[in-house]
């Protein structure tokens, strides 16, 4: 049973230590770059490889949004118990759960379209339904096969609109993605993950 608990508390140190290290020098640097930098050395570490963190439990997820809440108020230069919320919606970024529905939903787009990897392309399975391009999900019983990019994309791209799935560049989808779940309340997300 994979619970990524080892990975997320190092993650969060790792992260925590190079916050540290930035308000260290904070007042040396622009608001620009400062954003620039925290993107680079602690966002970065967030998104790499964040769509294996789908299906993580709520702790964990916690634990997650708690650095990114902590990069956000080192660049809005907030306090430690200053609430954060706004700020995020301010800096352009996607709360953690939502940049892991991002990346897979990037992921199966591209490998709808044919820019991903063959290993990822050859997960999917096609069923056309009129005009409108739907993925077959494969029926999985166990819990951590539920957990799958070849479960968890199709399902995702089936229950995004199909204004969105029909984009006709990734640049454009990437834009439209990024706004539709920026847009999305909890309840709404849960179901479009579920």
């Amino acid at each position: 049973h994979i619970t990524f608990r080892e990975q997320v508390v190092h993650l969060k140190q790792k992260c925590f230590s190079t916050l540290r290290n930035i308000c260290k020098i904070r007042f040396l640097l622009t608001r620009s770059q400062l954003r620039t930098i925290v993107n680079s050395l602690v966002v970065s570490c967030l998104d790499y490889c964040n769509g294996i963190y789908f299906g993580i439990s709520g702790q964990l997820l916690n634990q997650l949004q708690l650095i990114q809440n902590a990069a956000a108020k080192v660049v809005t230069n907030k306090y430690k118990y200053d609430h954060v919320g706004e700020d995020l919606e301010k800096l352009h970024w996607l709360k953690v759960k939502k940049r892991i529905a991002f990346k897979i939903a990037l992921l199966a787009y591209k490998s709808v379209n044919g820019l991903a990897p063959d290993y990822l392309k050859d997960m999917f399975r096609y069923a056309h339904h009129g005009h409108t391009l739907k993925l077959i999900v494969p029926q999985f019983i166990s819990a951590s096969s539920r957990r799958s990019f070849s479960y968890i994309g199709p399902k995702i791209f089936n229950n995004l609109p199909t204004t969105l799935t029909s984009s006709d560049a990734v640049d454009i989808y990437k834009r439209n993605l990024k706004t539709y779940l920026f847009q999305l309340h909890d309840q709404e997300l849960d179901k479009l993950l579920s």
